[in-house]
């Protein structure tokens, strides 16, 4: 690949593209739970499927945030391609990455604590899933303040 086209799938433009995409997800999601949370008995396993899957794309995409700059490294794009710029944003995403992996534990550890065999927790299954559906929106809000600071960030450095 060209290290022109690797450049601008890293790029911070690129990070707000799927920050944007995944935020949607991470809405959406957490939307179709919350508003079936009268009939949680008849779709609870849905529910928990749902989390789960949100849980591993914040947890996979947090770790890609997270390791931006050694992907860079890798690549060979750095030490050629790093600015001050792409310095400050290697260092919004390694921040907010490591908390959006944080988020994702979260989200799937209340999953487990409903699907763990010898844990017998029936009555907190609905504030396991609405937490879970909570910590979603909070990843959600976590990357779109990644997008933010990215978006506001001066270009011409």
């Amino acid at each position: 690949m060209s290290k022109k086209l690797l450049s601008s799938l890293t790029s911070g433009q690129a990070i707000m593209a799927m920050n944007l995409a995944l935020v949607l997800l991470m809405v959406q999601g957490s939307w179709d739970i919350l508003r079936q949370y009268d009939s949680i008995a008849m779709v609870q396993a849905a529910m928990e499927n749902i989390l789960q899957g949100l849980s591993t794309i914040l947890v996979a995409y947090g770790l890609v945030l997270q390791e931006r700059e050694a992907l860079l490294k890798f690549l060979k794009l750095y030490p050629y391609g790093l600015s001050p710029r792409q310095s400050r944003v290697d260092a919004h995403c390694s921040g907010y990455g490591l908390a959006v992996i944080l988020v994702g534990m979260l989200v799937s550890v209340a999953v487990y604590l409903i699907r763990m065999p010898d844990l017998d927790i029936v009555d907190f299954d609905p504030a396991l899933i609405v937490l879970g559906a909570l910590a979603c929106l909070t990843g959600a809000g976590l990357l779109a303040r990644l997008s933010w600071l990215l978006w506001r960030d001066p270009k011409e450095s």
